[in-house]
């Protein structure tokens, strides 16, 4: 019976130092490789540029309500009545006109900005997993997700350097 215990405790106390051998952890900052690499950059300098094509497109219409308002705080007054309420519901409908164009550029621009980072998502999957059998990872993990990660394991420019020429 104590030969069986014996067994039992040596078998439990090796596997956890047999494990650590074979078991091989890396993480990778997945922000830094979007922000820092040549498609993520890509696809911001896309994204951004949509973002200004949208503001180009609303400003005249918002400059064009300012001028409007000013006319009715200066003119007002001296309008007649049905004039100014002409005036007045020409400008509201327009103001509410432009908050739903704003409003619509602006989901226009997440779903862009969503389905980019979509993509860019699945590409960097293929290179992490690239990567990982290369170098016989057992497990590669989000920076966001870990408390505590010493920098020896951190395949983020590894990544970050694969990523580029893959996507050149």
């Amino acid at each position: 019976m104590k030969y069986w215990f014996v067994l039992l405790l040596l078998g439990l106390s090796w596997t956890p130092g047999m494990a650590q051998d074979r078991m091989k952890i890396g993480y990778i900052d997945v922000r830094r490789v979007v922000t820092e690499s040549a498609p993520g950059k890509r696809a911001g300098e896309r994204l951004q540029a949509q973002l200004k094509k949208a503001e180009a497109d609303t400003l005249k219409e918002r400059q064009d309500l300012e001028r409007l308002r000013a006319d009715l705080e200066k003119k007002g007054p001296l309008l007649k009545e049905e004039e100014r309420r002409n005036l007045e519901l020409d400008f509201q409908k327009r103001s509410v006109t432009l908050q739903r164009t704003m409003g619509d550029l602006q989901q226009e621009i997440q779903l862009r900005e969503r389905e980019m980072m979509q993509d860019i998502l699945k590409d960097l999957e293929g290179v992490v997993s690239e990567i990982g059998k290369a170098d016989k990872f057992t497990l590669i993990l989000d920076r966001s997700q870990i408390l505590f990660g010493d920098q020896a394991i951190d395949l983020t420019n590894k990544v970050i350097e694969t990523f580029n020429r893959a996507k050149k």
